[in-house]
């Protein structure tokens, strides 16, 4: 669906651009009648305005759609990660979460470091050479 409304803007930004791009060449050419610039003018205003604005609405819409499953994600992986420090009693590992959340490591250590700076939490090495985060509860 995002693919299709996606090629859709781009159509309609495509026109409505061409549109007042042709309409600019024309009220600028001094060879142009009067009557070729009131055409273009008029062409512009009924024909390429109205397809630039759809097509930049579409992208706008779909912006905001964007945004939207971002912030759920994101709510989704702090619901996740506190959970799995509630169950593990305020320790948790890079793999752990990483697997939990089905993120990459490099991912997973990343939003660790930044939750443990957050929450003032610390971490350390375990015996297997792993690193431990350490949360207050």
């Amino acid at each position: 669906m995002n693919t299709i409304k996606k090629i859709t803007a781009g159509f309609f930004l495509t026109i409505g651009l061409a549109i007042f791009i042709l309409g600019t060449v024309d009220l600028t050419n001094p060879n142009t009648t009067q009557k070729g610039k009131e055409g273009a003018l008029g062409a512009m205003v009924l024909f390429g305005l109205p397809s630039t604005a759809l097509g930049t609405w579409i992208i706008w819409s779909l912006r905001q759609q964007h945004q939207k499953q971002l912030k759920q994600l994101n709510l989704e992986k702090e619901q996740l990660f506190l959970n799995l420090l509630q169950q593990q009693e305020g320790e948790i590992t890079i793999t752990k979460f990483a697997l939990a959340a089905q993120i990459p490591i490099e991912e997973a250590k990343l939003y660790l470091d930044e939750k443990a700076k957050q929450l003032n939490g610390n971490f350390e090495a375990s015996n297997e050479g792993g690193i431990i985060y350490k949360f207050p509860t």
